[in-house]
């Protein structure tokens, strides 16, 4: 069966959701921890939902976003339960209830609003959006046979059930060391942060991975400590080292947007240039920050695509989204948001197209993927994701451009 692409132009112009879950023959959630998902949904009383609710469909579908949290974590909330709102007027048609939960932030109320839904008879559950709220809903979720899509970046959070819809840093450093190595680069090094939140292992894993899959050689990896701020001490003791090998590399892996500027003028200080060394970012670099540093000029880094030409002639992506968003809500959407969005659209065509085997595994893992706002993307069985991404260039005065298209279909 070929796929199908269902492409929603109301002014957003999303190519919400390239679905190909007939395909493949259905089956479902499986492994420790699952119970039978029809069982599960069907098993006792089902409770009248709670919550803000959206639509009267017959699927129940619930969205758990820190609404009432505080500071960027509770503007983020909010503008997901926004973008949930933007798809629902897109889909109207959706055979969809969608409620929605507030986990205020912390992963207790979030288990305690996943246990909520569950009763209320929630097939799917969208969200939450930190680590610790996503495992500690995975730890509710999983045994009743209810899957979930979250926005944690957090791969530790991943497992089969519970999958991460987020800009995962794997895949930011694949794409952009595939790329180098498409260009002729072949000895790499790399310059990570260590910080609490072990971001700087995740990078180097993720780096050597690539670089060995890849068919380079790494020839040395230089950290410095980095909480809120970055030591400067250590970035410049790294940049000293890099200089010492400088003829010994052909390619420069930065990918810690806060400290990308102060490195780059501490490497030129070693000689160590973006114009003899491909200097290669992350999608932190996705910034007017890192864009402005004149010694950037001629670096590359990955990203979403931001816009695409759709099939009727008119633009779709994250930049019509936005201006769509703000255009609606008053303020421009916080990059994530567009998340939220494509989680709701998925949801509601895989009601429309799957039948009673909507949420299964074989269905949500197609190797095909789905299209949405920010491009091509697919779950894989671990519950981490793949995305087909972009490769930008940065020129002089803060100049982007797309120097690689994204990828329309997966290899």
């Amino acid at each position: 069966m070929n796929r199908t692409t269902k492409t929603i132009a109301l002014g957003a112009a999303l190519a919400a959701a390239t679905l190909l879950s007939a395909c493949q023959t259905p089956g479902s959630l499986t492994g420790a921890g699952f119970a039978n998902p029809q069982q599960a949904i069907t098993a006792g009383p089902v409770a009248e939902p709670t919550g803000e609710i959206i639509g009267n469909g017959a699927v129940r579908v619930a969205l758990l976003v820190p609404i009432s949290a505080t500071g960027n974590i509770g503007r983020v909330g909010q503008a997901l339960r926004q973008t949930a709102i933007l798809a629902l007027q897109d889909y109207s048609t959706a055979d969809m209830t969608l409620i929605i939960k507030d986990t205020k932030g912390n992963a207790g109320d979030a288990a305690i609003k996943a246990q909520e839904a569950i009763q209320e008879g929630a097939e799917i559950i969208i969200g939450p959006l930190r680590s610790a709220s996503t495992k500690a809903v995975g730890a509710i979720a999983r045994p009743a046979g209810v899957p979930v899509i979250a926005f944690s970046n957090d791969v530790g959070a991943a497992t089969n059930g519970v999958y991460l819809l987020s800009f995962l840093q794997q895949n930011d450093v694949d794409r952009i060391v595939s790329f180098a190595v498409g260009r002729g680069k072949r000895s790499f090094a790399a310059l990570l942060p260590k910080n609490s939140t072990g971001e700087g292992k995740i990078y180097e894993a993720a780096f050597r991975q690539a670089v060995a899959r890849h068919g380079g050689r790494i020839v040395a990896i230089e950290t410095y400590n980095r909480g809120n701020r970055v030591d400067p001490f250590q970035l410049q003791s790294a940049a000293e080292k890099l200089g010492e090998i400088k003829t010994q590399i052909d390619a420069l892996f930065i990918p810690d947007g806060l400290a990308a500027s102060q490195a780059a003028q501490l490497l030129a200080g070693q000689e160590v240039l973006a114009k003899n060394i491909a200097f290669l970012g992350s999608g932190q670099w996705d910034n007017e920050r890192v864009q402005k540093e004149p010694l950037l000029a001629g670096a590359w880094y990955p990203g979403p695509q931001n816009q695409f030409a759709g099939q009727n002639g008119q633009p779709y992506g994250f930049t019509v989204f936005s201006r769509r968003y703000e255009q609606q809500f008053g303020a421009k959407p916080p990059r994530i948001a567009s998340l939220g969005y494509d989680a709701v659209i998925l949801t509601a065509e895989l009601i429309r197209s799957a039948g009673p085997q909507r949420f299964t595994a074989p269905v949500l893992t197609n190797s095909q993927g789905v299209f949405g706002i920010d491009g091509l993307f697919r779950f894989r069985k671990d519950g981490t994701n793949e995305r087909g991404l972009a490769v930008y260039e940065i020129g002089k005065k803060a100049a982007v451009r797309i120097i690689d298209q994204a990828p329309s279909t997966f290899q």
